[in-house]
């Protein structure tokens, strides 16, 4: 786990911007982050999957493509499909690996704007 932000927990020092009621968990596991570090500096892929459970939670998915251009997933779990959300993901990440991708593709949400 790269960070955990329960509901009901508001401290706006380690949250700036997130509200009490905001979740936030971001996962990477060690073969995650290896293959990231590796291949993150090519193409990454961003996906968001909306109203999939009666919780108002949602799911977005960062993808890498290895040398066989096949997808390896990172994911996060959020309440709160917005641009704030999207860029604490990617902090949390930051933390633990540097990536400069070439190549960035979204879906058509509007959190990636």
């Amino acid at each position: 786990m790269v960070l955990f932000k329960d509901q009901n927990i508001f401290d706006e020092t380690l949250y700036p911007g997130m509200k009490a009621e905001d979740f936030l968990l971001v996962i990477m596991n060690s073969s995650q982050k290896d293959m990231l570090k590796f291949y993150g500096n090519d193409t990454i892929c961003l996906d968001f999957t909306h109203g999939m459970n009666a919780y108002g939670f949602d799911l977005a998915t960062l993808l890498v493509l290895d040398d066989k251009r096949e997808e390896f997933q990172h994911s996060f779990l959020s309440n709160k499909p917005e641009t704030s959300t999207s860029c604490w993901h990617f902090a949390a990440i930051k933390e633990h690996t540097c990536i400069s991708p070439r190549v960035l593709m979204t879906d058509d949400s509007e959190s990636f704007l």
